[in-house]
């Protein structure tokens, strides 16, 4: 019987197939090196994106509802509430600004932040708007005289609080005052406005006019917002009248604002300006916003750029200068009309 002698590979044909498959391999690991850094980068824009949409959403959301008075626009208003012209409670002023530089406010700033303090690179914007969420209460008893409490349509705790700011208007006045008691009923609640209760309170009882069936009772709010930074890491802030600074949105890095104010009367702004040289906060119908977002998330490509939010003349904006960090930014610019001064 003939025998075969196995035979197995050679010294050089191992050595051959080992660096083909060093090779294969190689390239294979280049292909997934590349398509996770792809990946990274394009999640990280995706994200940067997301942040920067939904801050300017927030924010021009409450810009374009600023100073909402329903059908008593133009009209004299009555504020019974003590310090009726601080930033907080200055309700027949829509918006008004801060332009920071450097950490100091010009004009001083109006309200107080504790925690998180602002960023240098970020202005503060106060907006008085219609309460977000809120519903608007209809007068469903005349009243018989300027101190009588309000009987109101039931529309929901959240709008009906005690301590909260209203504004009680028809088509020919307007006041602002604080809940101070809220006796809630089927169908019908009952707002008391006399001067005990909690900050601001209100320095009268009384009304400027008499107010009959069908007049609209809305509720008020402050919104303060602002870039602050905790940790190394910014945000943009939201702050709702007196209470305390909640983070909203991660990697907000600068906030830039500057003003629209129309000077002829003709509803359009005539000049863009930062919150130093407004004239008329009362004139003010736009408002430019512009934002800087970092991604919270590491790159392998380090930012050399700078970032010119607003710097037009007059505009009191900003360059923001390269930070040399493995972050990827994104500028945001947008600019919202305030509906209810404008038209």
């Amino acid at each position: 019987m003939k025998l075969h002698k196995q035979r197995g590979f050679s010294l050089v044909e191992l050595m051959v197939s080992v660096t083909i498959g060093l090779i294969l391999l190689a390239g294979v690991v280049s292909i997934f090196v590349s398509s996770r850094v792809t990946f990274s980068t394009n999640e990280r824009t995706a994200r940067l994106q997301e942040n920067g949409r939904v801050a300017l959403d927030l924010i021009t959301h409450d810009l374009r509802s600023a100073g909402y008075t329903g059908c008593s626009r133009g009209i004299t208003y009555n504020n019974a509430l003590n310090t009726p012209t601080s930033a907080l409670w200055n309700y027949i002023v829509p918006v008004q600004g801060y332009n920071n530089v450097s950490g100091t406010f010009s004009p001083a700033l109006g309200v107080t932040i504790a925690s998180p303090s602002v960023n240098a690179d970020s202005d503060v914007i106060v907006l008085r708007v219609a309460m977000r969420d809120g519903r608007s209460a209809r007068l469903e008893s005349n009243m018989t005289s300027l101190t009588d409490n309000l009987v109101v349509t039931n529309v929901g705790a959240q709008s009906l609080t005690a301590g909260n700011v209203f504004m009680i208007s028809d088509c020919t006045g307007a006041d602002i005052f604080q809940a101070s008691a809220i006796t809630a009923g089927t169908p019908n609640s009952t707002i008391a406005h006399d001067t005990s209760g909690s900050a601001p309170g209100n320095s009268s009882a009384s009304f400027a006019r008499q107010y009959s069936v069908g007049a609209r009772v809305i509720p008020l709010q402050t919104i303060v917002y602002y870039v602050g930074v905790v940790g190394g890491e910014y945000g943009l802030y939201r702050k709702i009248g007196s209470g305390a600074s909640t983070l909203l949105v991660d990697g907000v890095q600068a906030l830039q604002i500057s003003y629209g104010e129309d000077t002829d009367n003709d509803r359009v702004a005539n000049v863009y300006r930062s919150a130093a040289t407004v004239a008329n906060w009362n004139a003010v119908i736009s408002v430019n916003v512009a934002l800087l977002i970092r991604s919270e998330a590491y790159g392998t490509n380090i930012d050399t750029k700078t970032y010119p939010l607003l710097t037009g003349t007059g505009m009191g904006g900003k360059t923001i200068a390269a930070a040399n960090d493995n972050r990827q930014r994104m500028m945001f610019t947008t600019t919202a009309t305030l509906r209810n001064r404008a038209w």
